[in-house]
């Protein structure tokens, strides 16, 4: 019976040879992961010198996997490129793939690019991710965070480290949170009617636009991205499968796919946005490519932040609402739905959120479908 072979990954004993010009030369016999056992060799002055060597290689040798190579020794800059190349057929939104590729070209690369992938130990990956949330903030240091989590999980995967160092780093503070503001009952009104006096509001589609965030609790790329075809009048309910965004290179997009898949839901309406929404279907019908309630003058989609921009300047001519956005509309809605005694897992689904946590922790503003939500929605007086 012969020897029995090396476990994959292991080396064997290491033998030393004095050379004719005095260094001593380390060599062991490792088994690579394709299961070849092969001679790895290194040099030094001294026998400590080349042990020492021979055994870094030994700790940083991999077997090439694939194509990719990814090994111990790649470059986290090559690593990243194969990661995009893996995250470009990810089952992931086109907001998501920009903001992983803008993070990882403004933060991660900058920081990590130049290190060996078995140079990205637990230290250097805490001072990093620390550096981020000293220059740029808590937000900007826990997306970091994640999408460096994201590309050394992929040098995990293909064996070049043992784990990811991203799960021992230190926790990143949250910043000083703002407590969550909704409109009044008041205020909520005032704002609609001044925005119903107003021409230009009504000329840049703010009107009906706020009234129905207002009645749904919609982001507002899903209240741009409804279409006739998703609400159903005579059952009151709306679909919300898809949103208003901008993908480059292509402009304005109507993306068929909710934010999380919580994201996807129906939700029941309010008898005045039921009545909204048939009067923007006959409205709009034969207006716009995608049957979309809220499209732009020429019936293309509607991009997110030119709504936006068009919200502010009419919240700015009626004065004295300079802290509203239109995401204050989702938490005036959540604050609503909580106010009237719904539980934080249906106001959850009404909004689409996963967990009844981030809907209490960020949207109430005090300290699948629901007919109770489209019942508190009803018009302010």
């Amino acid at each position: 019976m012969g020897r029995p072979p090396l476990p994959v990954g292991t080396a064997g004993t290491i033998g030393f040879t004095r050379m004719n010009n005095g260094t001593i030369r380390a060599r062991a016999l490792f088994r690579d992961y394709d299961g070849m056992t092969r001679p790895v060799t290194r040099y030094g002055p001294s026998k400590a010198a080349a042990e020492r060597r021979l055994k870094e290689a030994l700790r940083d040798r991999r077997s090439p996997t694939d194509h990719d190579q990814i090994a111990a020794t790649t470059r986290v800059r090559d690593l990243a490129i194969m990661w995009l190349a893996e995250i470009d057929d990810a089952d992931l939104s086109d907001g998501t793939k920009d903001l992983y590729r803008r993070t990882l070209t403004t933060h991660v690369l900058p920081a990590l690019g130049a290190l060996q992938i078995s140079e990205c130990d637990v230290p250097t990956v805490d001072r990093y991710l620390k550096a981020v949330r000293t220059n740029q903030g808590p937000a900007a240091a826990k997306t970091a965070k994640t999408v460096t989590s994201l590309l050394l999980g992929m040098a995990v995967r293909h064996g070049a480290l043992p784990a990811n160092p991203v799960t021992n780093t230190a926790k990143i503070p949250r910043g000083t949170r703002k407590r969550p503001r909704a409109l009044t009952l008041a205020e909520e009104s005032e704002v609609l009617a001044k925005f119903r006096a107003d021409k230009l509001a009504a000329a840049d589609d703010i009107v009906d636009l706020t009234e129905f965030m207002l009645g749904t609790g919609l982001r507002i790329g899903e209240a741009l991205g409804v279409r006739a075809t998703v609400v159903d009048l005579d059952a009151g309910v709306l679909e919300v499968n898809a949103k208003a965004t901008y993908k480059k290179g292509h402009g304005a997009v109507l993306e068929e796919r909710p934010k999380t898949a919580a994201g996807w839901r129906v939700i029941a309406l309010p008898d005045h946005i039921v009545e909204l929404c048939r009067r923007r279907t006959g409205i709009t019908r034969h207006a716009n490519e995608h049957d979309l309630l809220f499209p732009t003058r020429t019936g293309g989609v509607r991009l997110p932040t030119n709504a936006d921009r068009a919200l502010r300047k009419a919240l700015d001519r009626i004065g004295g609402y300079d802290w509203v956005t239109s995401h204050t509309f989702r938490k005036t809605v959540a604050t609503r739905l909580d106010q009237a005694g719904l539980t934080a897992r249906e106001i959850a689904d009404h909004l689409g959120h996963e967990e009844p946590s981030m809907t209490q922790n960020v949207y109430m503003g005090r300290g699948v479908a629901s007919t109770s939500a489209a019942a508190v929605l009803g018009p302010t007086k």
